[in-house]
């Protein structure tokens, strides 16, 4: 069996997956830097690891299963891949700390003025800008309780916050929930009225595209805040911008956006109360071992003959 790794691990581990590979029979381990390389080396590929481009996809029809590294994943899943039987499993839960930890930084350094505070740094000028906002006490709104939005609620207990939230699938309330409902345009809505803070935490599908726009900001506090880490396209940007611009909400954080980099001429940019980050929440110095730790106990699993963990529902997108 024939074995591609289309990702950038260190010589030493690969070597570790090779020696992995070699206790079970057989197998290839064949480490590609580049679309091309695993073009030409696909053909009798059972499994890929890392990056699986159509152009790959189309020249392994033995492929039986990849294993991508992202938990999200709509930027993943191209028409042939859906329509055929190979299974693909995520990364789902692996950057979420990092990520629930990145969610709660933008709420902390919105509602405590940090921003304002370093401005004035800068400019070697003491105190002034608006008084930091208190969280304790709070209704956090969760709009998804998979891996993210259970690390965000990890955190939220800290700040002895009232936890409302939606989810397409868990039917199970976790402890630290006071509510927990289906995940409906009028559950949606609802959470977003009664919130303090509102956490996107839920895969992008074509049931959560724009599930945020115009409508649903309007009926948030104006005192709120809006953070999304997960998935862009989530939120309308426009939309959002315009409330900032208004003052219908207080303030919101990105870490992505419906299309990335974001364009130049975005009103994003010039909106007030709002960070942005480069779709950098997952990162983290831990992030490539855990990567390769994932990939790894999944592909013995494989070669034990049993199901890898994480396997999507190709057509839900997750």
């Amino acid at each position: 069996m024939k074995i591609i790794v289309h990702y950038p691990f260190e010589a030493a581990e690969i070597d570790e997956l090779r020696t992995l590979v070699a206790t079970y029979g057989d197998h290839e381990v064949t480490h590609v830097e580049t679309e091309d390389e695993a073009v030409a080396e696909a053909a009798d590929a059972e499994v890929i690891l890392g990056h699986f481009q159509p152009a790959v996809c189309a020249a392994a029809p033995k492929l039986k299963w990849v294993q991508s590294f992202s938990a999200g994943m709509d930027k993943f899943l191209f028409p042939a891949i859906i329509a055929n039987d190979v299974e693909v499993s995520n990364a789902a839960g692996l950057h979420a700390p990092q990520g629930a930890e990145h969610a709660w930084a933008m709420v902390l350094a919105l509602s405590h003025q940090l921003f304002d505070s370093l401005d004035n740094q800068r400019q070697r000028r003491w105190g002034g800008g608006p008084s930091p906002v208190e969280l304790t006490g709070m209704t956090l709104g969760l709009i998804g309780l998979g891996g993210f939005g259970m690390e965000m609620l990890k955190r939220a207990a800290g700040y002895d916050m009232t936890v409302i939230a939606v989810d397409a699938q868990r039917r199970d309330r976790p402890d630290g929930v006071a509510e927990l409902k289906p995940s409906t345009k009028e559950t949606v809505r609802e959470l977003l009225q009664r919130s303090d803070i509102v956490m996107v935490a839920c895969p992008r599908t074509k049931e959560t595209y724009h599930l945020i726009g115009r409508d649903e900001l309007a009926l948030m506090k104006k005192t709120a805040y809006l953070i999304n880490v997960t998935r862009g396209g989530i939120i309308d940007e426009p939309a959002l911008a315009a409330a900032l611009v208004s003052g219908e909400i207080a303030a919101a954080g990105l870490d992505v956006t419906e299309v990335e980099p974001l364009a130049a001429d975005s009103p994003l940019w010039e909106a007030p109360n709002l960070i942005m980050t480069p779709h950098r929440a997952g990162a983290s110095q831990k992030r490539p071992r855990k990567i390769f730790e994932r990939f790894r106990d999944n592909l013995e699993r494989y070669l034990n003959g049993e199901r890898p963990h994480y396997i999507i529902d190709k057509a839900k997108g997750y």
